[in-house]
């Protein structure tokens, strides 16, 4: 087998990289964000740019959400709150479960997902 002209190489080699740039980015993040708070301001200067830090609160909601779609139903927030899962959606359409006149209303079109796996 062919190398595929140094393609796949390139690829992972890139995909590495921007895994440690991603880490990177990360650190640096959190450095900022301690900055801010050890000089007790949300705003830092650099060279050419200012950075903004902004706190905000984060919902967590339970692994098990049975309760949480139990009270969100009886206090009638359900239709409200509740949306297309498009993942399952997609999936559904791609196998032509859904009804046709569904169907005439969807485009679809062909998507390519790279995977890189060991030799």
């Amino acid at each position: 087998m062919a190398n595929d002209n140094g393609l796949v190489d390139e690829y992972e080699k890139l995909q590495n990289f921007k895994k440690e740039l991603d880490e990177k980015i990360e650190r640096l993040k959190i450095e900022l964000i301690n900055l801010a708070n050890q000089k007790n301001t949300d705003v830092l200067f650099g060279q050419k740019k200012k950075c903004s830090i902004k706190s905000y609160f984060k919902v967590i909601y339970p692994e098990d959400k049975t309760e949480l779609i139990k009270l969100i139903k009886n206090g009638g927030f359900y239709e409200k709150f509740s949306s297309i899962n498009y993942l399952k959606l997609g999936a559904a359409i791609v196998k032509e479960e859904i009804a046709q006149d569904i169907q005439r209303l969807i485009k679809k079109e062909k998507a390519f997902r790279l995977s890189l796996l060991d030799i």
